[in-house]
């Protein structure tokens, strides 16, 4: 046994090695901390946190523990390292850090690190709209949330418009309009941008808006009910027929969620799992006033530690990019440190917060409503991974592959007349796409149209490096027919990766320029492969080469589009990238720039008086 002092979390900790063949536990230390478990090759297997390692560590190596998680993984472990910190706090910190440097294989870990989407509204401001958001500031404005995809906010969004007409413009747009937009005639703005709306009158609308928001949809309709006979009396008729039909707007939005409100909800994240061998899947149900508004499931294929660990670890990681931290946060176990994290997650939301593991009553009727969710969504899951199982299995028959291709890559060119020449690769793993592996190359040589001469570059590029990390994939996919691919079959050659499985895919041309189906071009084969159309390896490879289509085209785009702000707003005298970028958020195109006036562009930050007038009349010389 070997150790060093090292300094972490702000405490002393030491680290000890273990590399007997049986593993020793004897001089682990009894303070809290985290162990680090290596297989024989050095390989990170498995992380995790106790506030006495010794006591936890010997959980895992007593022979009298039955679990057969432990004893799977047990059997991988060669050597243990422990980290000693000053606190469980410290330590529960630590482990998160330590996850995300190593990635351990049989640790939850979330991959999905993107802050999931709110909707914003600030009551202070004037004339407050609703907007989509991703972070939480500090500014005084009220969130709502979270929705975990873009088309639930949307589709809320949607409906509160039709309920409670706020404006939907931007801060830019209302101060700089002469008269009132089409929302204001199909009846979902009342045109503050024009002042047809006073500003008391419409902090009654953000007021309501304010009730549907927070679930307090009785309080809002008999508000409405109010006001109605309030004006039916004064026999303002048409006010009050505008009322009555958001009254029925309300009824139709708010019916479908009556199902699932339920007493005894309150704010709240419950949490449920359904686990199979080592694979696992965790539902979150998101309980807002009293209302459940959405879910979101996680899958684990390597889930070998005890579940009170494993919850303990995935909580700290869910939550320490989650928007939103409820009151209460209840899981259907016992997790390991809960005052800890207790503690954590009421620092992080600046307000207190518990963790329950309810045994009865109606928080454990919300904990087995999350495991149905949890094993609904497993199975799912499971379909899932079996079609796109067999789906690679048909590509490597389609493709007369000797094994199926877990990774793929595919590239394609994008030009027009060999102006910006640029390219892509896309990358799919076990059939999904890994857009972080995702790569754009702009073409080096300019002379010309040349899409063999790009494609020859682009390979060579990508595969040399290949080369130097070690990171091949299973199959490289040329978005072309013969030649590409004889293109690319020279250029892997030429690097000594003959052996490197290749294929290019091109659409068979009918009569009038229409498509008759996808052809495959492999190395050694004269005709290209026809297969049926309906075939799974099909689909995904036509998906694959989709893909590779669209990523090449948005790079190009994305560099025409900055060749044509160069052109139009950076040779102006005065404007540099910052302000060029500020006239097109404002503006949306160059040339709603040339239509605006001085006193327009004038508004937008950072363009004085003076250098508004020399962008108007340069844009409309050159136009």
């Amino acid at each position: 046994m070997t150790s060093d002092n090292n300094k972490n979390m702000g405490g002393a900790s030491t680290r000890h090695r273990h590399r007997p063949t049986a593993l020793d536990i004897g001089d682990a230390p009894t303070q809290p901390g985290c162990y680090i478990m290596r297989d024989a090759a050095g390989q990170v297997l498995y992380i995790g946190k106790a506030r006495n390692l010794r006591a936890r560590l010997r959980n895992y190596i007593n022979e009298t523990d039955s679990r057969y998680s432990v004893k799977f993984l047990m059997r991988r472990v060669a050597q243990v390292e422990f980290l000693v910190v000053t606190s469980e706090k410290e330590a529960l910190l630590l482990e998160n850090s330590l996850i995300k440097t190593h990635k351990p294989r049989y640790n939850v870990r979330l991959r999905d690190d993107k802050n999931y989407i709110s909707i914003r509204l600030h009551p202070g401001e004037p004339f407050p709209r609703l907007n989509i958001v991703r972070r939480h500031k500090n500014d005084g404005a009220r969130y709502f949330g979270p929705y975990h995809d873009t088309r639930a906010a949307r589709k809320t969004m949607r409906q509160l418009q039709r309920l409670i007409p706020l404006r939907v413009c931007s801060d830019h747009v209302m101060h700089n309009r002469m008269r009132p937009c089409i929302y204001h005639q199909m009846k979902q703005c009342l045109a503050p941008c024009v002042g047809l709306v006073s500003a008391q009158a419409y902090a009654g609308l953000v007021e309501q808006a304010l009730l549907v928001l927070e679930g307090r949809n009785a309080e809002f309709e008999r508000d409405l009910r109010q006001r109605i006979k309030a004006l039916a009396r004064e026999l303002r008729f048409e006010e009050a027929a505008v009322l009555r039909d958001r009254l029925r707007d309300l009824l139709a939005t708010v019916e479908p969620q009556r199902a699932v409100v339920g007493r005894g909800a309150g704010d709240k994240d419950v949490f449920g799992f359904h686990r199979e061998g080592r694979f696992m899947a965790i539902q979150v149900l998101y309980y807002r006033n009293n209302a459940m508004i959405g879910g979101k499931s996680f899958f684990f294929n390597h889930a070998e530690a005890p579940l009170p660990e494993l919850f303990s670890s995935f909580l700290l990681q869910y939550y320490s990019t989650a928007p939103v931290i409820p009151r209460e946060v209840v899981v259907p176990v016992a997790v390991d440190e809960q005052a800890t994290l207790d503690e954590l997650l009421s620092e992080k939301r600046d307000g207190a917060v518990t963790i329950r593991h309810p045994q009865r009553g109606t928080l454990r009727t919300l904990v087995s409503l999350a495991n149905k969710n949890a094993q609904r969504a497993f199975v799912e899951q499971q379909g899932k991974e079996k079609a796109l199982e067999d789906a690679l299995a048909s590509v490597r028959d389609i493709l007369r592959l000797d094994n199926s291709p877990n990774r793929i890559e595919c590239f394609d060119v994008s030009t027009i007349q060999g102006d910006k020449t640029v390219a892509s690769m896309v990358v799919f793993e076990q059939g999904r796409p890994t857009k972080k592996r995702y790569r754009r190359y702009e073409i080096k040589r300019k002379e010309g149209q040349d899409d063999y001469e790009a494609m020859r570059e682009v390979l060579r590029r990508r595969y040399t490096r290949a080369i130097a990390e070690n990171d091949l994939p299973d199959l490289t996919l040329i978005d072309g027919g013969k030649g590409h691919l004889g293109v690319a079959v020279t250029v892997l050659e030429s690097l000594g990766l003959g052996a490197l499985p290749c294929a290019g895919i091109a659409k068979a041309r009918a009569g009038g320029g229409k498509s008759d189906g996808e052809r495959f071009f492999i190395p050694g084969r004269m005709n290209p492969i026809v297969p049926a159309q309906n075939l799974s390896g099909v689909l995904l490879l036509a998906r694959i080469r989709d893909e590779a289509h669209r990523f090449a085209i948005s790079y190009h785009r994305m560099k025409r589009k900055k060749a044509t702000l160069s052109s139009a707003l950076l040779d102006i005298p005065g404007v540099g990238p910052a302000r060029a970028r500020a006239l097109l958020a404002a503006f949306g195109s160059v040339s709603r720039l040339r239509h605006a006036t001085a006193e327009q562009l004038a508004a937008v930050p950072g363009i004085s008086g003076k250098l508004a007038t020399e962008i108007m009349s340069a844009l409309r010389a050159k136009k």
